[in-house]
């Protein structure tokens, strides 16, 4: 199964990289990586540049998170999807555990986790 995950971002370039690498190190899934970026004036958009084709990426204004979520919803073409705030990160191995649980039990709509707790530092 192909898993999209939609990052919506707004100058989040201190953080991003993390996010990015998160979603990228997943081991054992088919993931389709879509960054909706609002028109960053920061280093983000320097950041995506940087991985090439190992994601997609539109920089351009919107209305907000819900708003760039929505766009990446319409561009996304996984079979599962999924999204990530551009300030948090994926524990190793969370999208094959996702993926595993829906081929297990295809009556199941919708998946989700704890989670971790951090800050900057």
């Amino acid at each position: 199964m192909k898993v999209s995950v939609i990052t919506p971002s707004f100058n989040q370039g201190r953080f991003i990289r993390a996010t990015i690498e998160s979603v990228l190190s997943q081991q054992d899934a088919e993931i389709e990586y879509l960054v909706m970026d609002g028109g960053s004036k920061d280093e983000t958009i320097e950041i995506l540049t940087s991985y090439g084709d190992r994601l997609q990426w539109v920089s351009e204004p919107d209305k907000g998170q819900s708003d760039a979520i929505n766009k990446g919803l319409r561009r996304a073409t996984g079979d599962i999807v999924a999204y990530l705030n551009s300030d948090d990160m994926y524990l190793p191995g969370v999208i094959a555990r996702v993926v595993e649980v829906f081929d297990r039990r295809p009556d199941v709509d919708f998946v989700y986790g704890d989670f971790h707790a951090i800050d900057e530092e």
